[in-house]
């Protein structure tokens, strides 16, 4: 019987700890391949690199092989797709990031865009998110928590659907706090967002983003990914990528009717 075969990257970069812990979560008698950014790419989402060479160097990393990219998180999912896996792989896992990717975060974080990668190709991908930005903080429950539900998918007792992931949000809490697990939507939210002038130079000024107060565009009785995190719960969120508007087919298609209808001199 062959053994799982499992990719892991992040966003945070490869001397991440929480890249550490995720490794260190895997079930016993899993082979991992195991290819990050050479730095911290927070905020990269599904960005690719077009306009040059990636550069790939082979490291040592906690006692097995790995792939150091400079390149972005989805970078390093298709190269090692295409250059450096000895098989397909029975699951893709992102993380552990530091900080949550909740809500509209997901747009923007790198940990998703590695993991969206993996299930556009078709292969089952996790994403691990802690939230707590401490780069030294505890991992002792999130690697217990990656064993158990990298577990479950690997025995197929959790199906994750084809082309899609799993996004799990993990509240940085003590195991005991923990009131449990929910499977929630992506909530929506926005930050009032800034950026702070920081100078200026012979050219161009100079400007620092700053995260401002968090608006909620929904209804705060209805309880989605971020508000369970805050209150103490594992959210688990499936994500799909087909980003049709299909709502919207049906009436677009009556509007674009009845305009070419009362319209005959247009371009219809």
């Amino acid at each position: 019987m062959k053994k799982p075969y499992i990719v892991i990257s992040n966003d945070d970069g490869i001397s991440a700890k929480g890249f550490s812990a995720l490794y260190s979560g895997l079930p016993p008698g899993c082979e991992v391949l195991a290819i990050a950014p050479d730095t911290k790419k927070s905020g990269a989402s599904h960005s690719v690199t077009l306009d040059g060479p990636l550069s790939v160097e082979e490291i040592k990393f906690m006692g097995i092989s790995a792939c150091k990219v400079k390149g972005t998180p989805a970078d390093c999912v298709k190269i090692a797709m295409s250059n450096f896996v000895r098989r397909q792989p029975d699951l893709v896992i992102s993380g552990v990031n530091h900080g949550p990717n909740t809500a509209s975060n997901i747009l923007y974080s790198g940990t998703i865009g590695a993991a969206a990668e993996a299930a556009i190709l078709g292969i089952p991908a996790l994403a691990f998110s802690l939230y707590s930005y401490d780069e030294d903080a505890d991992f002792t429950f999130t690697k217990g928590l990656i064993r158990w539900i990298v577990g479950l998918v690997l025995k197929k007792r959790i199906i994750i659907r084809k082309y899609g992931l799993l996004n799990v949000n993990i509240p940085y809490l003590k195991q005991s706090l923990i009131k449990g697990i929910k499977i929630l939507p992506a909530g929506a939210y926005i930050y009032n967002e800034k950026y702070r002038q920081s100078g200026k130079g012979r050219v161009r000024n100079y400007y620092l983003y700053s995260k401002g107060k968090r608006e909620i565009r929904q209804d705060n009785h209805v309880m989605t990914d971020a508000h369970a995190v805050e209150q103490g719960y594992v959210a688990i969120t499936p994500l799909q990528f087909d980003l049709t508007d299909n709502k919207s087919i049906k009436s677009l298609i009556k509007k674009i009717k009845n305009i070419k209808k009362n319209n005959k001199k247009g371009i219809f």
